[in-house]
């Protein structure tokens, strides 16, 4: 039987992490095994967890979309963007 979410918007959770965070612990496990330092790694992956929550909870919802697009221009999915300015342009006049 499934436990009902108090609310619709909580994030999905695998095990005691939430998805995202998951996401980088499995990245971690899987070049562990590649570079046959698992232990190594699992405990990195553990340690760089507890960051990412710290950094998570002190910022607003969806931060990192907004890193990713501001330093990196990710995320549009047009081409040309119309609705947002250039990544690369930082001073409007």
């Amino acid at each position: 039987m499934r436990d009902i979410p108090n609310y619709l918007d909580d994030p999905q959770q695998v095990l005691f992490w939430e998805l995202d965070e998951f996401i980088l612990l499995a990245i971690m496990f899987g070049i562990g095994i590649m570079v046959n330092y698992l232990g190594i790694l699992l405990v990195i992956g553990l340690v760089g967890i507890k960051f990412y929550r710290k950094i998570k909870d002190r910022q607003a919802n969806g931060f990192l979309l907004h890193l990713l697009y501001w330093h990196a221009g990710l995320g549009s999915s047009e081409t040309p963007p119309t609705s947002r300015p250039l990544a690369f342009i930082r001073r409007f006049f």
